[in-house]
Formats: structure tokens, sequence, C-alpha cells
């Protein structure tokens, strides 16, 4: 029985990645932005948080069919914070900023989102996935008790959403 090629869900950003210093973490633009907030984070958000979620293309551009659904591959997101503002480091590789107000953190940049292969599961491989930039009208997680979950709007060759849980670890 011969072997049937993956299907690849691929994204690519059509904006230049911004190097966060000497080699620092890369910035992916998207058109997410911070909210100006005086408001406490409910909850304390620094630590390692692992995500986990689906990711469901929206429009044409991408080499999947429009509403295909496809788990994405776990990565490391490591938060830091200073009062309400966040740096996020995703695979050690990308940088998001955030702003936690309240119960909500807005998030500002993008990263490497690896999506399962229907064959060979999550490789990691550099075909897996390409860059994404986070979107304004879906940059917000809403923060629980140990747990981070919201709708994400990427951006890449193609829009998806990103309904994602991210697990504090």
């Amino acid at each position: 029985m011969g072997r049937f090629p993956p299907v690849l869900l691929v994204f690519a950003l059509g904006t230049t990645a911004c190097i966060g210093g000497e080699g620092g973490p890369v910035f992916i633009p998207g058109s997410g932005a911070l909210p100006a907030c005086t408001e406490a984070p409910s909850r304390d958000v620094a630590g390692h948080w692992f995500d986990q979620g689906t990711v469901t293309v929206r429009t044409a551009g991408c080499d999947v069919p429009i509403d295909s659904a496809h788990p994405a591959c776990a990565l490391d997101w490591i938060v830091e914070t200073s009062g309400n503002d966040a740096t996020i480091v995703v695979d050690d590789e990308y940088r998001i900023e955030g702003r936690a107000c309240g119960d909500q953190l807005h998030l500002r940049g993008g990263w490497w989102l690896p999506v399962e292969d229907a064959i060979e599961g999550c490789t990691y491989d550099d075909d897996s996935a390409e860059e994404v930039g986070i979107e304004a009208e879906g940059n917000v997680l809403t923060i629980g008790d140990g747990v981070m979950t919201g709708t994400l709007i990427v951006r890449g060759r193609c829009t998806a959403d990103y309904a994602v849980v991210l697990t504090r670890l």
C-alpha cells in the first residue's frame, strides 16, 4: 500500500519579522494592539505555560480547505511580567507582548504555529508551519486559575482561528 503525502497547513507571514535585540527572540508583527490599562491583573500570569488547541482556516490562501480544522502542536510559552505588562517567549524563539487588564490578557505579536500532520502527528519540522501574526479582531485571552483560554485570530497566507487553551505547568 502506497503512502499518501501529508497535508500540511502552512501559514506564511507577508511582512518582515523584526529581531528583538541581538540574538533575541523574533517579533512577528500582527494588527493586534495593547490597550491603555491601569486595572490590576486578576491573577499573576508569570511562569511556564503549555498551549494546545485547534486551528480552523477561515480564508483562502493556505494549502487546505476553508473551514478545515487542524490540531495545533503544543509549544512552551514562558511569561515574564512587570505590573500589567507581559513579555512572552514562545518556544525560545518568538516574542509576544502582552498587557493584563483584570481577567483579560491582550496580545501583540506572533509566533511559529505548527499543526499536526494527518499521518506523522507533530513533527515540528520546518515545513509543518510558518510564522503568523495575531490580529486585532482576536487578540485576547481570558485568565483563569492556572489556565488562559480564548480564540486568537492569526494571519499568514490565510486567516485562521486558533481556539487555544494555555495551561500553567
